[in-house]
């Protein structure tokens, strides 16, 4: 252990903090699960429980193990079964968009039938109540075996169906014109709010500190254990939750009504995340501007660049004329843009080959079959190979000449991070924090700039003395400012003064 490593100072007191991660840690591999992992196992006087939220499978394997001071206390498996609202619940397909007068299922004290009107209109109004928005969900946790039988009452429906339509109708000057919802739009969005509702009244152990890995769904069971215990809230944002939202909107070939519900429930279920964290910790300054635009005080960003383990000694690059990339199978890492480069490179360098290692996904297997396809239409065959998911991701840049990174939205990229430390170069687009990591350590390219990147990846490969001398500087850059070490330190001081129960410390903080 270098001297940087060192733990300094007396050890904080011990404090249990729930880690509350939104398809990630600790059932998907990626950037944000190995920032987790890095929490987890080296911040060993904090025990974690750890919160997870996923969609897809409802039985999928941890692909972590879980350190001794850690445990998974909760699971909710969005969009999964029983979401629905049965046979006789979900509304009807009818003109007037009623659902029966025999849906009425009695008028009990416990009976909150604006629940989804304060809902759609909390997150979706421009300027919604977000106030309102977490009461409603503190009341879900008080009475979660009423949050469906208020969701199959009539009236809950008319209801909604009345804060929607002024939703759609509410003038700003920031808002365009807003597209009309059939009745499908209606009843989808009806069902996401009964979800946004579950997810605010499934139970939370207690605990001193909720770190939020997300400003969005994950940010819904911190806000209530808030509102009910008074726990503070750390938010600790990668992506910028909203921002990608919109460009999968973009990208997107979905119907517009189905995109403006994605982007606007985006960013209601931010302003939520973001006007109740005490603490907002980007891991890049390029998020700043984005969170004050969103209602967070300067004074409460606090921002804390990721880190990675103390560098061996640099070694040059082997010479192989081998580009790798690492990251999951996902539209924001622009995979197809990616199959394009290496079409592009190998006209000027026809040994070149790309190992792209990064796990499939379920959510994303329509994306998935796309990039099969283009990688069959480019012909590039064995010169461009998915290697699957990886458990060693310095170990394959260390065995590759450059590292390619595509995507179109980061935070403060850990393939960037991993990659200088083992002294590579880096090819890469202009998103995030990424020039705060390399700063002359690499070369950039605008996302979707195929030929820039191109142009790039061919002169690092065939200047190999400058590809060297670049990963050289990246290896002393990482080991100066990016220490794991140095980032654990953070969080734990930030941790500490958060979840003291002194709120001159808390204030501190």
């Amino acid at each position: 252990m270098t001297p940087d490593d060192a733990a300094v100072g007396p050890r904080p007191a011990r404090r249990r903090v729930m880690l509350i991660t939104e398809g990630t840690y600790p059932y998907v591999m990626g950037g944000v699960s190995t920032w987790c992992d890095m929490l987890l196992t080296g911040l060993p006087h904090i025990d974690w429980h750890v919160y997870a939220m996923t969609a897809g499978p409802e039985h999928r394997p941890s692909l972590f193990v879980l350190p001794p001071n850690a445990q998974l206390a909760g699971h909710v498996r969005l969009w999964g079964s029983g979401h629905d609202f049965g046979s006789t619940g979900t509304p009807e397909r009818t003109s007037r968009l009623r659902v029966r007068r025999s849906l009425r299922l009695g008028r009990g004290a416990n009976r909150r039938v604006d629940l989804a009107a304060t809902l759609v209109e909390g997150l979706l109004g421009w300027e919604g109540d977000v106030g309102a928005v977490v009461d409603a969900l503190v009341w879900c946790r008080l009475h979660p075996q009423s949050v469906l039988p208020v969701f199959r009452d009539s009236r809950t429906w008319d209801l909604y169906l009345a804060a929607l339509n002024r939703v759609l109708h509410e003038e700003h000057p920031e808002v365009g014109h807003l597209p009309d919802l059939d009745l499908n739009s209606a009843i989808n969005l009806y069902r996401t709010m009964s979800w946004v509702a579950r997810t605010g009244a499934a139970p939370t152990p207690e605990n001193d500190l909720s770190l939020v890995t997300a400003a969005g769904w994950a940010g819904l069971p911190a806000v209530v254990d808030r509102a009910l215990r008074g726990t503070p809230i750390l938010l600790a944002e990668h992506g910028l939750y909203v921002r990608e939202s919109y460009l999968a909107s973009v990208r997107s070939s979905d119907p517009l009504e189905q995109r403006f519900i994605g982007t606007r429930l985006a960013r209601g279920l931010t302003r939520v995340a973001y006007r109740f964290a005490d603490v907002v910790a980007p891991v890049a300054e390029a998020n700043r501007a984005w969170e004050e635009a969103l209602g967070v005080s300067p004074q409460r960003i606090r921002t804390i660049p990721n880190g990675v383990p103390t560098p061996a000694d640099a070694a040059p690059p082997p010479g192989n004329l081998t580009v790798v990339s690492v990251g999951r199978v996902d539209p924001l890492k622009d995979i197809g843009t990616m199959l394009r480069v290496a079409q592009a490179v190998r006209r000027r360098v026809p040994g070149a080959t790309f190992l792209h290692y990064g796990p499939f996904q379920v959510e994303q297997a329509a994306y998935t079959r796309a990039c099969m396809r283009l990688h069959e239409e480019l012909e590039l065959g064995d010169s461009f190979r998915f290697m699957g998911p990886t458990s060693d991701p310095t170990g394959v840049m260390r065995d590759a000449d450059v590292v390619l990174m595509t995507s179109i939205s980061e935070g403060f990229p850990m393939t960037v991070l991993e990659a200088l430390s083992q002294a590579r170069p880096v090819v890469t687009t202009l998103v995030g924090g990424v020039l705060d990591a390399m700063q002359g350590a690499g070369l950039t390219a605008p996302p979707g700039d195929v030929y820039g990147l191109a142009a790039a990846v061919t002169t690092l490969l065939e200047e190999p003395e400058l590809a060297a001398a670049l990963g050289r500087r990246g290896h002393a850059r990482v080991s100066r400012r990016f220490s794991q070490q140095r980032c654990l330190d953070a969080y734990s001081a930030l941790i500490d003064q958060l979840a003291d129960p002194d709120p001159a410390k808390q204030a501190t903080a």
